[in-house]
């Protein structure tokens, strides 16, 4: 019996050491237009079909004040790129110079 409870509970113990393991936040940069530093909450990645994708982005004041934006990219086929758009009502095309975090933010979801 004893070695019965001893592999339920190691069992138990992976289970959630690995779900645990799994959520981080990823450093994507400092905005430009804020100053405010930038992760992607990889628990929060998801994705569907037809190429769209949705994460979290946790922003970091100057004063430690955490502030979270919902993003959803899609592709485009027309632009053979990816649209994004967020929560905050911004939208545009993933580009590594005139939108580099979410350049990043897509590099870290799409694993490139």
């Amino acid at each position: 019996m004893k070695k019965f409870f001893s592999a339920v509970l190691l069992v138990a113990v992976l289970i959630f050491s690995t779900n645990f393991a799994q959520a981080q936040d990823v450093y994507v940069g400092t905005s430009n237009a804020t100053g405010w530093d930038c992760y992607i909450m990889t628990e929060t990645i998801q994705h569907f079909n037809g190429g769209i994708k949705k994460a979290t982005l946790k922003m970091v004041t100057q004063s430690k004040n955490v502030k979270y934006l919902d993003y959803r990219f899609e592709w485009d086929a027309v632009i053979v790129g990816y649209h994004f758009s967020n929560s905050s009502g911004f939208s545009g095309i993933v580009d590594r110079y005139s939108t580099p975090i979410e350049w990043s933010m897509l590099h870290v979801i799409t694993g490139r």
